[in-house]
């Protein structure tokens, strides 16, 4: 036994030797070349850890500047993480010299976060204990397929251990192409920047402070081309000429305090006179803080300039908050959606911006700094996410522009994901159109489509001559019944007592927990998760065409519900509303990325299903009106109105003599609004079903009679100056109406 140790032990300490002399060559080799690379480790996690236990990754935990750091996502007995495999979106805007990512399920949206946390010669160690797992995901396989494309990512194996050879630094440069650290030459830029671009963006940063107000700058780039440090350098620049008479306060603000490390790191570099005390970095006639968003929002302090961090990774309705109550502001953003958001910050944000403030400036940042342009980890990282996948357009004119295209030419299909593997191209046509319409597209989305074996996807592909194009995208999935098969009694009753929530079926347990449905879980419902319609042919009633080809899809599935669930807006749940879905519920809390309430809508697609809808649609108009006082006192009143106009006849009451003589009387100022107001209230649900009052009328009295919104309130966002006044609108405008409907 002690032989066979003493063996065994010589055999570790050959290979721990073995590894660690291949693998100084292969990072000094990324780091002449600024670069970062991939190691995928195949063995168990005993192995793993002896061969990086060579390169000090037992000191991850160690805060000394001079040593190297690591980021360990993922937890074993033998491999102790060190990133809550919850909070990985903690770490952006962070700098790691080390990754080591090791959890079996593979989550996409923590490998791209994480990864953006390198610097040059950075190495990503990803872990794989059973190459199995591997086989069984169609996404996985993509992953390993294209890494075939990349000389520069290894995978080293336990059961066969092979280090392959290292070509010479020189050569490799030659064949890419690019200069080594050693041999280039350095620029001087302006301010101490790194490149041209990063000059251009410190510049415009200064000219929101020194220009006309209410024109904010907009600055995006992909990770690693030197953002946050551009905004450090600009105010470096800006309170380094402060003056006592004009002293600067700028607040900088994040998602996270610890994504601001790398511009207050910077800021110092910038401005050594300057010292940091707390969460402010300050100098004589300035200072720079650091303030959380919603605190920002609720002390609404008067300052010279405030600065956004990461502006994807905040909710856009809180960034336009922020709009109105400064006047100076700068959104600096990743847009490749590493937070899972950049698209919603391009798509939706950038229209607020535009509606409210057209002079708004952008400037976007295409060379890295962190690492070389075609970074090998970074190019990985946009394949295997589709990051990069671009829009094809449907013609050669301007991108903006909208065909009329006949439904005739249109064929609905259902896609597997053996297909999708099979035909990159028709994988990539499909993700650039879910990422141009949904603004919460993620990177793991990617993996879902492949992996899920509940997700269907469906398209509208245009058919003619030359090559078929994806028009029209919906992403499905199977909840309930269909897949109940799995789920035990007792984990639904942890459900229903909200002590449990359950993957992949969120309308059932939507319908449990929240809507009382004590026999939600025995219909087969099928989702839509997303759905959309390429740009060019967007608002030729497409989308409704859509949905009527995935109702008929749905109705072959055998499913007993079509359902959704979105971020309601007038126009969204109009959509919905007008193809014959029916409410199940409204949340009662807003969406943490959009800033709106969610809508839960149905279509029976059996006649068992048809009953127990009706039972819901009734159930929740039965409540409305009551919530509507309270936990829905805030919804918007045209979303409100919306509601109440699909209201079934059999909920409405029906006026009697005396809330006909009510509402007459108070028109012409025979009764008091208090004595007549629920009268009033049955008087406007009426009127709001049958469509006759106009927007405006609606507006007031949704909010007064129906929201109870005080005078105080209503007169403030609406043009009245007090009780009086405000009471004879809504007598006029009753009056008016009588008069023409008599």
């Amino acid at each position: 036994m002690d032989i066979y140790r003493i063996n065994y032990s010589n055999e570790v300490n050959m290979l721990n030797n073995a590894f660690l002399q291949w693998f100084y060559p292969f990072q000094q080799q990324a780091k002449a070349l600024t670069e970062r690379r991939l190691i995928i480790l195949v063995g168990d996690d005993e192995w793993v850890h002896s061969l990086l236990q060579t390169i000090d990754y037992c000191n991850h935990n160690s805060n000394k500047p001079d040593e190297p750091s690591w980021l360990i996502y993922g937890d074993s007995e033998r491999i102790k993480g060190n990133v809550s495999s919850q909070r990985f979106r903690d770490r952006l805007g962070t700098e790691s010299d080390f990754v080591v990512f090791n959890h079996p399920k593979f989550p996409m949206d923590a490998f791209a976060a994480l990864s953006g946390t390198l610097v040059a010669g950075g190495i990503f160690f990803l872990i794989v204990n059973d190459m199995a797992l591997v086989k069984k995901s169609h996404f996985l396989q993509r992953f390993f397929s294209l890494l075939h494309h990349y000389c520069e990512h290894v995978i080293l194996k336990q059961v066969a251990l092979d280090f392959p050879l290292l070509k010479p630094i020189s050569q490799v440069s030659d064949e890419k192409g690019i200069n080594s650290v050693s041999s280039s030459v350095s620029e001087t830029f302006a301010y101490n920047c790194v490149t041209q671009e990063q000059v251009s963006a410190v510049e415009a940063i200064t000219k929101v402070i020194k220009g006309k107000s209410k024109r904010p700058l907009v600055l995006t780039a992909d990770r690693g081309r030197g953002k946050s440090s551009a905004l450090a350098i600009a105010c470096a620049q800006l309170l380094a000429v402060a003056k006592n008479d004009n002293k600067l306060h700028i607040i900088i603000t994040a998602a996270e305090l610890n994504s601001v490390q790398i511009f207050f790191k910077q800021l110092a570099a910038s401005l050594p006179q300057g010292y940091q005390e707390g969460q402010k970095f300050k100098v004589l006639n300035g200072f720079v803080e650091f303030v959380a968003m919603d605190t920002l929002l609720k002390w609404q302090p008067k300052v010279s300039l405030v600065l956004v961090d990461e502006a994807a990774a905040i909710p856009v309705y809180l960034l336009e908050q922020l709009l109105f109550h400064h006047s100076r502001v700068v959104f600096a953003s990743t847009i490749h959606g590493y937070e899972g958001a950049g698209r919603g910050f391009t798509l939706k944000f950038q229209q607020s911006l535009t509606a409210s403030f057209p002079q708004w400036r952008s400037l976007h940042i295409n060379e890295p700094i962190r690492w070389r342009t075609g970074d090998p980890l970074e190019q990985l990282v946009f394949d295997a996410c589709l990051l990069n996948a671009e829009l094809p357009s449907l013609c050669s004119n301007d991108e903006r522009s909208t065909l009329a295209i006949p439904k005739t030419q249109f064929e609905f299909k259902h896609f597997t994901a053996q297909v999708l593997l099979a035909n990159e191209g028709l994988l990539r046509q499909v993700f650039s159109v879910l990422v141009t319409a949904h603004y919460q597209t993620k990177p793991s989305d990617v993996q879902m489509l492949l992996d899920n074996r509940q997700v269907e996807l469906v398209c509208l592909m245009s058919v003619g001559k030359g090559l078929e194009q994806v028009m029209a995208v919906a992403l499905l999935i199977h909840e309930g019944k269909f897949n109940k098969q799995g789920i035990t009694e007792a984990e639904l009753i942890a459900v229903n007592k909200s002590k449990r929530r359950l993957r992949n079926n969120f309308i059932p347990q939507s319908l449990l927990t929240q809507c009382g449905v004590e026999q939600a879980f025995d219909y087969h419902y099928i989702r839509v998760m997303r759905i959309a319609v390429h740009p060019q042919i967007q608002r030729q009633g497409l989308g409704s065409f859509f949905l009527n080809e995935i109702t008929t899809f749905a109705k072959t599935q055998g499913a007993d519900f079509l359902a959704s669930s979105f971020g309601a807006t007038k126009s969204l749940l109009s959509f919905w509303l007008t193809a014959d879905f029916k409410l199940g519920r409204i949340g009662f809390s807003k969406d943490k990325a959009s800033g709106e309430q969610s809508a839960l809508v149905l279509k029976s697609l059996s006649d068992n299903a048809e009953k127990l809808l009706t039972t819901i649609n009734t159930e929740f108009y039965r409540t409305f009106d009551y919530l509507l006082v309270e936990e829905y006192k805030y919804l918007a009143t045209n979303l409100v109105a919306l509601i109440q106009q699909y209201c079934p006849q059999t909920s409405l009451q029906g006026l009697s003599a005396l809330d006909n003589a009510n509402v007459e009387g108070f028109a012409h100022g025979d009764r008091q609004y208090a004595s007549c107001v629920f009268s009033l209230h049955l008087w406007l649900k009426q009127q709001i079903n049958k469509q006759h009052l106009n927007d405006e009328v609606l507006c007031v009295f949704i909010g007064r009679i129906m929201q109870k919104h005080s005078i105080a309130d209503i007169c403030s966002t609406h043009p009245f100056t007090g009780k009086k006044a405000l009471e004879q609108f809504l007598k006029t405008s009753i009056m008016s109406h009588l008069k023409t409907s008599s």
